[in-house]
């Protein structure tokens, strides 16, 4: 997609500052970020490591993003310090189909960057590229224990448009609801 290259080129890697001052650098993921990947999701906390789709902690899901890495379907947005993952935000989209015109973002930080607004920065971000791209509706799925992200996307004008009740099973065994999120993007 050649809109995506140009944002892509133009854009990062791009510096930005955080409400604590200190710094990251915003850039699309590459392939040889494996190994930080890796470490930045196995540094979660199991309770936020559970409510993530895949078992980020297994170094095979990891490979296989990394392998499979291809900004056309999915454009995975990294906030990195020093050489460490301090943010990882995902857009993820179709170009066909009945869902062509959507879009869904997954966004996790590192605990030591939260409250400093950098999911808020990242989630901005991954906003601004959407409607760039012509997205027309945003999604984000997540359990009510994500409060703060919830919270989160709320103040960004994201609402909620459904609660599945029972319908995620934790990486610990535990059944949860799954609240969805949505944005409109037309007309912004």
């Amino acid at each position: 997609m050649d809109k995506l290259v140009e944002i892509l080129t133009k854009k990062y890697p791009r510096k930005v500052i955080l409400d604590d001052r200190s710094e990251v650098t915003f850039r699309p993921l590459r392939k040889d970020d494996e190994k930080a990947l890796a470490d930045f999701f196995k540094s979660l906390p199991l309770k936020d490591r559970a409510c993530l789709k895949e078992d980020v902690a297994d170094p095979k899901v990891i490979e296989n993003w990394i392998y499979n890495l291809d900004y056309d379907n999915v454009l995975p947005l990294i906030a990195t310090h020093n050489g460490t993952i301090a943010g990882d935000a995902t857009l993820h989209f179709n170009h066909t189909g009945w869902t062509m015109h959507q879009g869904e973002i997954r966004l996790t930080t590192d605990t030591l960057y939260r409250g400093k607004g950098l999911g808020t920065m990242l989630a901005q971000e991954i906003i601004h590229i959407a409607k760039q791209l012509g997205l027309e509706l945003l999604s984000i799925e997540m359990a009510p224990e994500l409060f703060e992200a919830f919270s989160l996307f709320e103040k960004l004008g994201f609402t909620r448009a459904a609660v599945l009740k029972g319908f995620i099973i934790d990486l610990e065994g535990n059944e949860t609801d799954l609240i969805l999120m949505t944005m409109r993007l037309n007309g912004s």
